[in-house]
């Protein structure tokens, strides 16, 4: 690499908020979130059709979109008061995807999986709670 691209990647990485690693593996699970909310829509399951019907798989998928979006946006340079909203968008996608697997019976392991990450936004939602942003140098 050159010497003008290390500088470039390593200004962008100091734009990222402290603690830098744990904002990008946020900022991946949040967008692991909005692509999951946009294959909902664009193709939900025959499962989750038979469970929700067309229209509340709209709301599930947007649900799941919209917080991995405002999740990712807001992750990175620390809008604490943006991310706030996408973590009651995931959750509430979360447990809409909890109901589909108790009703569906399908998933042993959906539903400890949908409970660890439910887990991890309230662990987010606790550090964040009482700021709108990260702290700055």
């Amino acid at each position: 690499m050159t010497k003008t691209l290390q500088q470039g990647f390593r200004f962008v990485f100091e734009l990222i908020a402290e603690p830098r690693v744990i904002r990008l593996i946020m900022f991946a699970i949040y967008i692991t979130f909005l692509a999951a909310g946009l294959l909902v829509i664009q193709s939900p399951s025959n499962g989750i059709m038979k469970v929700l019907g067309p229209g509340l798989v709209i709301v599930f998928g947007t649900f799941l979109a919209v917080g991995g979006l405002l999740g990712s946006v807001a992750v990175l340079p620390g809008v604490w008061w943006l991310e706030r909203g996408g973590i009651i968008a995931a959750v509430t996608g979360l447990l809409m995807y909890m109901v589909i697997i108790v009703v569906l019976g399908t998933s042993a392991i959906g539903f400890p999986v949908a409970l660890m990450l439910i887990g991890f936004l309230v662990i987010r939602w606790m550090e964040i709670r009482r700021y709108q942003l990260a702290p700055r140098r």
